[in-house]
């Protein structure tokens, strides 16, 4: 017998999404200053064309330079199928991808963490992640950083994606605008985190020029199946991926 508590979880992910779209459209802003020189922090392959390809496909268009820090490879997206086997195929594709937007190899950085296991503040390895984050930054100078909302406390890489640029950008000798961008948020986050987001300081970025290509990257991470018939990202809720073909994306200011 089907549980009342999955027969309901379907209707209460609708209502959600809906209340999030309502509250998106009716209290954000639609433009970002024009930068010149961004970096997106991905916590895995993929999360950065979910939450911003298309922002990452406006920000190329008009001149500007665009660097992408993979913290882990993905390796763990499918538990039955070998890790390095997942590994080569998801940096395969993401190549692809990067290939596709003409992102040159001297802007791509892998950190080739374990993925799932990302170091969170005040454990070990997250003083040298940290280090290591913040010569890239220092070294690039960005106007802007772009890594997941500290919201997205799951997959717990995401909030750990968070806390290191976080702290790596607070040990920079420069200053840059810092973003949370949303990707689980649409699917993990409980209506009660909905207060703890400073809805002053969001914006959904318009994108519907760019929707088209978009949807063709995300298609590359999505197409091609493992031999277990599942796309080698893993398969994403539905609840979730409908987000990604919204004409915006959703991205808040960090203090």
């Amino acid at each position: 017998m089907v549980s009342v508590r999955k027969r309901i979880k379907p209707l209460y992910l609708i209502v959600k999404r809906s209340l999030l779209k309502f509250i998106v459209r009716s209290a954000t802003g639609w433009t970002l200053p024009q930068y010149s020189n961004v970096i997106i922090v991905a916590p895995h392959p993929d999360d950065e064309i979910l939450g911003l390809g298309g922002f990452i496909l406006q920000q190329l268009k008009k001149g500007g330079k665009v660097s992408v820090l993979y913290l882990t490879d993905g390796e763990a997206s499918l538990a039955d199928i070998d890790d390095d086997a997942v590994r080569a195929m998801r940096i395969r594709l993401s190549n692809e991808v990067l290939g596709r937007l003409g992102i040159s190899d001297d802007r791509i950085f892998r950190f080739h963490l374990a993925d799932g296991s990302i170091p969170r503040k005040n454990t070990e390895g997250f003083d040298d992640a940290a280090a290591e984050i913040q010569q890239i930054f220092s070294s690039l100078m960005p106007d802007a950083v772009f890594v997941t909302h500290p919201q997205e406390t799951w997959p717990y890489d995401h909030i750990a994606a968070f806390e290191l640029a976080d702290a790596a950008i607070h040990k920079t000798a420069f200053s840059c605008d810092f973003y949370g961008y949303w990707v689980w948020l649409w699917y993990s986050m409980p209506f009660k985190s909905c207060i703890r987001i400073n809805w002053n300081a969001v914006t959904a970025v318009a994108i519907s020029d760019e929707l088209t290509n978009k949807k063709e990257l995300i298609d590359i991470y999505l197409r091609l199946l493992a031999p277990n018939g599942k796309p080698w990202s893993g398969v994403l809720p539905k609840a979730m991926t409908d987000a990604f073909g919204y004409p915006y994306e959703v991205v808040e200011k960090i203090k």
